[in-house]
């Protein structure tokens, strides 16, 4: 019967992290520029609109500073960067996910990056796509490749079976960090419930190494 249990739950895991891998997290300040083959770009007018501006100098001269943070669809996105060295959109996923989206943008608005990030943000997951100035995608990164027997999927599932997290509702999304040595092949995850936790797991077998309470 526990076997069953196991299965059924890494079944409902594997189908709920799919859903949120295959989304689409564009937002309203991000528009599709269809003149040139439905490339990806920033509307700068309606970031200067809406965004909190700021004007700095350099040795250069003169240059726009935006901040602007908003939640759309229970999707928070923040959006800072400036006219000299481009933009950075870092959106924060409705509570279940335990990823964020990172995108960078050249100072003309057109994308420069994107991929995902786990937890807290301290570790690479996923397909990342770079582009040049133009927006026309150069080459995709697998970061996924660096990740042993044991990856991030069998790692959160295992915290979900342990109690740590809770992958249907998002609980303990916000004090859960990961962290991945490749060269190791370890992962470390430090968690709080009550108290800190701090797991080492090797990232084979997914064997736990070390765990003890952090104060």
């Amino acid at each position: 019967m526990k076997k069953v249990i196991i299965t059924l739950s890494l079944f409902a895991f594997i189908t709920v992290m799919a859903a949120q891998s295959n989304r689409d997290y564009d937002i309203q300040i991000i528009i599709k520029d269809t003149a040139i083959n439905d490339i990806e770009k920033l509307d700068l007018v309606l970031l200067d609109k809406y965004a909190k501006v700021y004007q700095q100098k350099d040795a250069n001269g003169s240059y726009f500073e935006y901040d602007l943070t908003f939640t759309e669809d229970g999707i928070k996105t923040r959006i800072n960067g400036d006219t000299r060295h481009g933009f950075v959109v870092e959106q924060t996923l409705p509570r279940q996910a335990f990823f964020k989206i990172l995108k960078t943008y050249y100072p003309n608005g057109y994308l420069k990056m994107k991929g995902k990030l786990l937890g807290g943000g301290l570790t690479i997951v996923g397909e990342w796509e770079f582009y040049d100035e133009n927006g026309q995608l150069t080459h995709v990164v697998n970061e996924d490749k660096k990740f042993g027997k044991f990856g991030y999927y069998e790692l959160l599932l295992f915290l979900y079976q342990q109690g740590y997290i809770d992958l249907e509702t998002g609980e303990n999304r916000g004090v859960a960090n990961f962290v991945y040595n490749v060269e190791k092949k370890q992962w470390t995850v430090d968690v709080f419930v009550g108290t800190w936790y701090s797991f080492t797991i090797d990232g084979e077998t997914g064997e736990v190494l070390s765990k003890k309470g952090l104060r």
